[in-house]
């Protein structure tokens, strides 16, 4: 499976930017963001994601790898009036509907921070 350093160092390398551009464009180190490529820090944070992918002009949902359909095979449909996803598939597809609701609660709780400040300034 891959890893997000490895997404970020696929889209980084697409567009021929230097670890070095991207890390004073983030505001970090180059050692710090070779890290975050090389998979060595899990400190990912939902504003740090989205810098980046706004930095390389792609969705949050790409820099993180999530397949966006589900391929169903013939035979992996059911008979007794539904469709099923063939079970193989099964933990891909719980892991990704985790990390997106992941990604969301931790929108919302940043979502909230901002309207807990504006309501206090008030």
């Amino acid at each position: 499976m891959v890893q997000i350093g490895d997404n970020i160092k696929k889209y980084r390398e697409m567009l021929k930017y230097s670890q070095q551009y991207v890390a004073e464009e983030l505001g970090i180190s180059q050692n710090a963001y070779s890290k975050i490529e090389n998979n060595q820090t899990r400190s990912f944070t939902l504003e740090r994601l989205e810098k980046i992918a706004a930095l390389f002009n792609i969705a949050l949902v790409d820099l993180l790898g999530v397949e966006k359909t589900v391929s169903i095979q013939n035979s992996d449909l059911n008979n007794s009036g539904g469709y099923n996803v063939n079970h193989y598939d099964s933990p891909v597809l719980i892991e990704t509907f985790q990390k997106q609701i992941a990604d969301l609660q931790a929108e919302r709780d940043r979502l909230l921070a901002i309207i807990d400040k504006m309501a206090s300034k008030k």
